[in-house]
């Protein structure tokens, strides 16, 4: 059953930033680095390339200069802290790799986005597979990874790596090592480390960029002076060359420079900064708020309407400003510039930062760009609008499986904003429902009943009958049938005017806990309106979910045409694998398996119902799981792998006992273990009754009779048909002489027979 994803089966994807995927341009003012240039461009590289080192090193123009003049193919990935979402990281995971490999992908995005599903098990795998097809060899650059902290995501690096195709080689630059299995890669010659001491600046390339690209006319003692002051460091000597521009005693300044400190970026930071002219002093403080920057935006921060013309001058004067793109469009600020920026703004004129951010949130709203919107809004410390940017747009991001982006933005705002507003208060329910914390759903869940009957914002998602529905889907995943059909019915009674998505789900709910109840003919009434509702919403899981439901009703009762024809709506409705492979779709798994057994075709049967259990596990019931492993179990027994049944047994006998209120369920898992391996324990020689005796498979059913199941229950048991039971039933009644079941147990008994 569906949560944040609302049965809605939203397949598009998450917005990409262009700029993220590109190296940074290099130009007149990079220096060629042959010592580190001849490691990178050695051929054939292993499977990691690690660029190693603190701040100002150099490692992403080492790296862009190298993509710009190596003949492999390079994608590339700028990351940031918003990348620590694992459907985020994916996303730009496959863009990057389109750019050398086009077309890969489809399926590992779309399933990105699926509630439950991971990198390693499931985004990857088919990912490899692809790019293990390609023939020309590739490079993939991860910058920036030391602000990956997810650990998801680096459990999928590391099962990357290790499966590596030939033709692609990955490259991370990063302040520090990243956790992964370094020494083993060591240890097997995959991995070449690049660090301080390769990126140092020589004599050669300290000249070059002094008096060549920043155009000072030092001589030999002073250019040696500088980079051993600077212990080659690329940032120390930049800033010390900006500095000696105008120095009255250039020689005096490089004979005191100790730029060994790295604290000395912070003055030398400054200096340079007063030194320049007040138009572009103030442009550089005030857009220092910015990670990237544009000149709209820039002209939207500042107030000015000469930002391009800035920029440009800026790029000129070797002020730190890295360009994204060829044509100068976007550009951003060398990373310990612009923290000496910020810094410098916030003593000088700390007023003024809330209005920059809140002036740079405008602008990214307009431009729709929400992700930055909020970021602006959040920072400038305005609540009110990012917790409005959040309500509007956080289920979109939610159902794309942006889990960890929406709670990190609601982690960014104070408790009393997101308590205030009921739209946030469900977000929250939704994510707590989503990732296992069962317990706090309730809570959020009142927050924001409170808001919405005190006439807080509110729209369809946040009413008082989401409320209550998102409290019954909280109630049936955990296993409680009861209170969740009775909260269901009630609120289908109580609210004739309802949204058609919360209708929809409280159909959905109804049925499947009526089905859970035994109520078959009444679960069907509701799956089929659930179903006409769903369809005309375009809510395509929903309709996935309600016609797996009702093909299962079908197959369950002999008719076979209906059940298949229901399977076949069903997949039709599941056009992509964001539907195909979210854990609604195992509704239908689990009636196209029960098709397959009733026409004897196991192996069939045993694909459908594996399946089952494992789009079960991404976020179904856990009676659903239950009762996908108890399908899954019975075909293994009628395989004869009786090993794997008593584990899928076992594993179904947990999760039912989590279950406060598990229904017929309980029922299936009883009949399910009543029945033994075949020579486990000695049968009772077959009685003569006249001159017939009883089957070994007629004994099975008449052990089962005074056990109170149905029918159709005894067949689910002893892997049959119903109308197999009916036969044998009619059997037993034969031949022991009797005309009701009532009386065929009696006779049983009489006989020792159970």
């Amino acid at each position: 059953m569906s949560t944040g994803s609302g049965w809605r089966g939203d397949s598009a994807s998450p917005f990409v930033l262009a700029d993220k995927l590109r190296a940074p341009v290099t130009g007149h003012g990079t220096v060629r680095r042959p010592r580190p240039l001849a490691l990178l461009h050695a051929a054939p590289l292993p499977k990691l390339t690690l660029v190693s080192a603190p701040p100002g090193w150099g490692k992403t123009t080492l790296l862009a200069a190298w993509s710009a003049a190596d003949r492999r193919r390079f994608g590339w990935i700028s990351l940031d802290g918003a990348d620590n979402d694992v459907a985020r990281f994916a996303a730009y995971l496959v863009a990057a790799l389109r750019v050398v490999s086009p077309g890969v992908g489809e399926h590992a995005l779309a399933l990105s986005h699926v509630p439950g599903t991971s990198l390693v098990d499931d985004v990857l795998p088919p990912l490899l597979n692809e790019l293990a097809e390609e023939r020309q060899p590739a490079v993939l650059v991860l910058d920036d990874y030391h602000l990956i902290t997810d650990a998801a995501i680096h459990a999928g690096l590391a099962f990357m790596l290790e499966r590596l195709p030939e033709t692609l080689r990955l490259v991370m630059a990063t302040r520090s090592d990243p956790p992964l299995p370094l020494a083993r890669m060591r240890a097997r010659g995959e991995l070449l480390e690049l660090r301080a001491d390769e990126l140092r600046f020589g004599e050669q390339e300290a000249a070059a960029l002094l008096n060549d690209v920043l155009g000072l006319a030092l001589g030999p003692q002073e250019i040696t002076r500088l980079r051993q002051r600077t212990e080659g460091w690329a940032v120390g000597l930049h800033l010390a060359a900006l500095l000696l521009r105008g120095h009255p005693d250039p020689r005096r300044f490089v004979a005191s420079f100790a730029g060994e400190d790295r604290h000395i970026i912070d003055y030398l930071g400054a200096e340079v900064l007063d030194g320049q002219p007040e138009p572009v002093r103030g442009f550089l403080l005030r857009t220092s708020i910015l990670e990237r920057m544009s000149g709209p935006l820039c002209d939207a921060v500042t107030g000015q309407t000469d930002s391009a013309a800035l920029l440009e001058q800026i790029e000129r004067s070797n002020l730190f400003l890295v360009p994204l793109d060829t044509k100068r469009v976007w550009y951003r600020y060398h990373l310990l510039f612009r923290e000496v920026l910020r810094h410098k703004l916030q003593r000088s004129e700390p007023e003024l930062v809330a209005e920059l951010h809140q002036r740079a949130s405008g602008w990214h709203q307009r431009q729709g760009l929400v992700p930055e919107a909020i970021r602006h809004a959040t920072a400038a410390d305005d609540a009110l609008t990012a917790a409005d940017l959040i309500a509007q747009h956080w289920l979109s991001f939610f159902n794309k499986g942006q889990l960890a982006t929406v709670t990190a933005w609601l982690d960014g705002l104070p408790g009393a904003a997101v308590e205030a507003d009921p739209r946030l208060c469900l977000a929250r329910a939704w994510i707590a429902m989503d990732t296992g914390r069962a317990g706090s759903v309730d809570d959020w869940l009142k927050a924001a009943d409170r808001g919405i009957r005190t006439g807080r914002p509110g729209d369809d998602t946040a009413s008082p009958s989401g409320v209550v529905m998102l409290r019954a889907l909280n109630r049936f995943k955990a296993g409680a049938v009861r209170a969740a059909r009775e909260a269901a019915e009630r609120v289908l009674d109580a609210d004739p005017a309802m949204s058609t998505f919360w209708r929809t789900v409280a159909q959905l709910v109804t049925g499947v806990t009526r089905y859970w109840s035994g109520a078959t003919g009444e679960a069907t009434a509701a799956l089929r309106t659930a179903e006409r509702l769903a369809r005309a919403d375009g809510n395509s899981l929903g309709t996935m979910y309600a016609l797996g439901y009702l093909a299962t009703i079908a197959a369950e009762a002999g008719e076979l045409h209906e059940a298949e024809a229901r399977v076949r709506t069903g997949w039709r409705a599941a056009q992509d694998p964001t539907r195909s492979e979210h854990f609604v779709a195992m509704a239908l798994q689990l009636a196209h398996g029960r098709i397959r057994e009733r026409r004897g075709q196991l192996d069939e049967a045993d694909a459908a119902t594996r399946r089952a259990v494992v789009l079960a596990r991404r976020g179904a019931s856990t009676i659903e799981l239950a009762d996908a492993l108890l399908a899954s179990a019975r075909i293994r027994a009628a395989l004869g792998d009786w090993d794997g049944r008593r584990e899928l047994l076992a594993e179904a006998r947990r999760a039912v006992e989590r279950c406060p209120d598990p229904g017929i369920l309980a029922n299936r898992l009883a009949a399910a273990e009543r029945h033994r391996q075949p020579g486990a324990r000695a049968r009772p020689a077959s009685p003569v009754l006249g001159d017939e005796p009883l089957s070994d498979r007629e004994l099975d059913v008449l052990r089962l009779l005074p056990s109170g199941l149905s029918q159709r229950e005894i067949a689910e048991a002893l892997y049959v048909s119903q109308n197999t039971v009916k036969t044998h039933t009619r059997g037993i009644y034969r031949k022991l002489g009797a005309s009701s079941r009532a009386e065929a147990v009696a006779r049983a008994r009489t006989l020792r027979l159970v």
